[in-house]
């Protein structure tokens, strides 16, 4: 509620974590990380995390999630993310922003941020909670324990929600000489993130975060000598709730996407646990090409009008699939560069960012190599939108 006091506005309310049961909140982190190796730029590329919160059971005390965290990175110069590497984990949050995550669980690696008091607050008002960073860079993975601030610095009315403006910073010192860590840890780890959180106190989800982090590993060189390495990041994050989709909703897609497809597209519609599934024959490239034949744009140009009409911020992910005929690594290097040349060509005439691919080469058959049919369907791109 706003009070007023001598002219101005003051607010006072509760904030509290609130992920409603059967919906999927979908955390989309975009940094860019320049990587500095004894103080001196070696490389800068694009990092993405998409994080899925679903939430299958809750109670007054905590909603229980099943969590799917995807790493995706772009290179310079590059247009469209890769995956790199993914995670499950199943825990808990409580209302208050606590996680309550199994000891050998990795993910979620930043735990308990936003953090918020059991209590009522008003505009200006500061706590403290604490944080935790999960680091799985080295030969086991160890946890940084660090208090986070935070300010409440306003509300602001957005489509009927009241958005709670939270700026927030933390400082990581944590000095490991002398302790009984592998080899191959650091000597010395610091770093500092500050923080603005736009937080949806209606719905009880956060709506954006805009992060400035740094963190620096120290490692000894020798009996005196030392050599960093730093990761400077701006992150943006973007926050969205979806409802739950039905098997009949899903089938209703489906069909759907059957009728606006022509009968001789070449392209088969398929649900499954992933979301909907777009199922390209060769018939998009020639042999041994990456390069998408000009006769079938046409029928490409209709699965973009499509997404764009009824998918316009759905993630997609293209994933490219060969026979096993020729060698391992020409088949992974053909699947991947097949996969990219579609990400890149429908990410073009999308307006969302929220593209990715991948290769898998041979490793993925759907029918058995051993004959000519059985060869043709598994060289395939399959354009995968996410519902679930």
């Amino acid at each position: 509620m706003m009070i007023s006091l001598a002219g101005s506005q003051v607010y006072a309310g509760q904030l509290r974590w609130n992920i409603p049961r059967n919906e999927r909140l979908e955390i989309v982190r975009t940094a860019r990380v320049d990587y500095y190796i004894n103080a001196r730029l070696h490389r800068t590329h694009e990092e993405r995390n998409i994080i899925d919160l679903t939430c299958y059971e809750q109670d007054r005390d905590a909603s229980r999630v099943k969590g799917v965290f995807t790493v995706f990175q772009r290179e310079s110069g590059e247009t469209v993310f890769t995956v790199r590497e993914q995670y499950n984990a199943d825990f808990s949050i409580t209302p208050m922003g606590r996680f309550i995550v199994d000891a050998k669980s990795y993910m979620p690696n930043l735990r308990h941020v936003p953090s918020f008091p059991d209590r009522e607050i008003s505009t200006g008002d500061t706590w403290t909670a604490p944080g935790e960073l999960v680091l799985n860079n080295f030969s086991r993975a160890f946890k940084l324990i660090f208090p986070v601030e935070y300010v409440f610095s306003g509300v602001e009315k957005m489509a009927g929600s009241e958005i709670a403006i939270i700026k927030y910073k933390y400082v990581i010192d944590m000095d490991l000489r002398g302790s009984k860590y592998p080899p191959d840890f650091p000597v010395k780890i610091t770093g500092r993130n500050d923080g603005v959180i736009r937080w949806d106190m209606t719905q009880g989800t956060p709506v954006e975060y805009r992060d400035k982090y740094r963190i620096v590993f120290a490692f000894g060189t020798g009996q005196t000598g030392l050599s960093t390495h730093e990761f400077r990041m701006n992150i943006d994050s973007t926050n969205k709730l979806y409802a739950a989709v039905t098997e009949k909703e899903k089938e209703k897609a489906r069909e759907e996407i059957r009728k606006v497809l022509p009968g001789n597209s070449g392209i088969d519609v398929d649900t499954e646990k992933r979301g909907l599934v777009l199922r390209m024959g060769e018939v998009l490239f020639d042999f041994d090409s990456s390069a998408i034949r000009a006769d079938t744009k046409a029928t490409l140009e209709k699965v973009t009008a499509l997404l764009r009409e009824k998918y316009p911020d759905r993630e997609i992910i293209v994933e490219g699939h060969t026979d096993d005929t020729g060698s391992y690594n020409y088949n992974q290097n053909l699947s991947k560069e097949r996969a990219r040349t579609v990400a890149e060509y429908l990410k073009l005439r999308m307006g969302h960012d929220k593209f990715s691919y991948r290769g898998f080469g041979s490793d993925r058959p759907m029918a058995g190599n051993d004959t000519k049919e059985g060869r043709r369907k598994n060289r395939r791109v399959e354009i995968i939108i996410k519902l679930h």
